[in-house]
């Protein structure tokens, strides 16, 4: 009895030392592939299978000379042609076929949504899925237009008789209000998580000085109290030009000027980011961080490039470092970031960690990017990408 109690003690400790070594084999895994860029690069590369290229992906194909429109969205990739709108999923297969009557398309979309206008027309849709949600005609040129992830829509009008008119639409595409700019020029919008802000971003060239100015608007004081609902402006410094605006939550939008990104919400503003002469490509659309690839010398007339992922709320910055020359190109969705290296692609996602790696043995000239699908773009074909 005594050597069967010993034989059990014996076991249950050899069990529990197996058990802490496991985990701590598994603590020093994951650690070294946090924090060492070439550990990372192996693994990714030859044990998970990260690597993919034309040979071996799902592919769709197109005819160039009816100059298709393509774009990803969730998980499609949509082809717009000839006034049709063909979605397909990452298997390569047509899910969808929808009536859009739009030649110059417009493009936004967030999540589960797309919106789709006629660039300088009147139509603009809302798609989500297979289906056409709401469609509508507008007086003017649709000048830009924008989506937040529960579908609530805002539109930039020109030319009419004030110098821009900024409409909001519901989900189901009820026109809530619209803003007139009698002495300035929208130039890009965003709506918060809740539906409950709408952030203008204008330009006023008319004095002897650019200024810009971002406006946060009320969605029940449009409502209610017309006069009142612009709670909060932001002034730009002198000469710069706001060129975008996401919004990261219920109140906090991130705008981007020529030199620099600031955060403005209902009733106060902060700078992100200084922009310098070696960021090459910026971009504010990321869930809760902005991405920025920039050189860094590495000797004489010889330099190194990288991506920074700033996030919004914390400060806290990732590194990828891009192991090769000048980039192309760098894209956005969600939380997916695509860097287009000339003949490969790399999506990593906003944690800095590689999602795939493609290959090729032709220039990338074009590239899509939804939530969960990419689509490396060429003449006659689209190499689809399961993320």
């Amino acid at each position: 009895m005594k050597n069967n109690n010993e034989f059990k003690t014996k076991s249950s400790s050899t069990k529990a030392f197996i058990l802490i070594c496991i985990g701590i084999f598994i603590v020093f895994i994951v650690a070294k592939y946090t924090t060492d860029e070439a550990f990372r690069y192996n693994i990714d590369t030859n044990l998970l299978k990260k690597q993919v290229s034309e040979s071996n992906l799902n592919t769709i194909e197109i005819n160039s000379d009816y100059n298709p429109s393509i774009y990803a969205y969730d998980k499609y990739i949509t082809i717009l042609s000839k006034n049709k709108l063909i979605e397909y999923t990452s298997d390569g297969k047509s899910v969808a076929e929808l009536d859009v009557n739009i030649s110059i398309p417009l493009i936004a979309s967030n999540e589960k949504y797309m919106v789709i206008a006629e660039k300088e027309g009147q139509q603009i849709y809302l798609i989500s899925g297979s289906n056409i949600l709401w469609q509508n005609t507008v007086e003017g040129q649709i000048s830009q237009v924008n989506v937040n992830k529960n579908g609530y829509v805002s539109i930039i009008i020109k030319n009419t008789i004030y110098k821009s008119v900024v409409l909001y639409f519901d989900l189901n595409g009820t026109e809530l209000f619209r803003t007139y700019l009698s002495s300035s020029y929208a130039t890009c919008t965003a709506i918060s998580t809740n539906n409950n802000y709408l952030a203008i971003g204008e330009v006023d060239y008319s004095g002897t000085i650019i200024k810009s100015y971002i406006k946060i608007v009320s969605v029940e004081l449009s409502q209610t109290d017309p006069k009142n609902s612009i709670i909060y402006t932001y002034e730009s410094e002198n000469g710069e030009i706001i060129t975008n605006i996401n919004y990261k939550d219920k109140t906090s939008a991130i705008c981007i000027f020529n030199t620099y990104i600031q955060e403005v919400t209902p009733d106060s503003n902060k700078r992100i980011y200084d922009i310098n002469t070696n960021d090459l490509f910026i971009d504010i659309s990321l869930k809760d961080s902005i991405a920025i690839i920039d050189k860094q010398s590495s000797g004489l007339f010889s330099y190194e490039y990288e991506v920074i992922i700033k996030n919004t709320n914390t400060s806290s910055e990732g590194l990828y470092i891009l192991n090769s020359d000048l980039p192309k190109s760098l894209l956005v969705s969600g939380n997916n970031i695509a860097l287009n290296l000339g003949n490969e692609v790399q999506i990593i996602n906003s944690n800095g960690w590689l999602l795939k790696k493609y290959t090729s043995s032709k220039q990338i000239s074009n590239i899509v990017l939804g939530d969960s699908i990419a689509g490396i773009v060429y003449k006659n074909k689209i190499e689809i990408i399961n993320l």
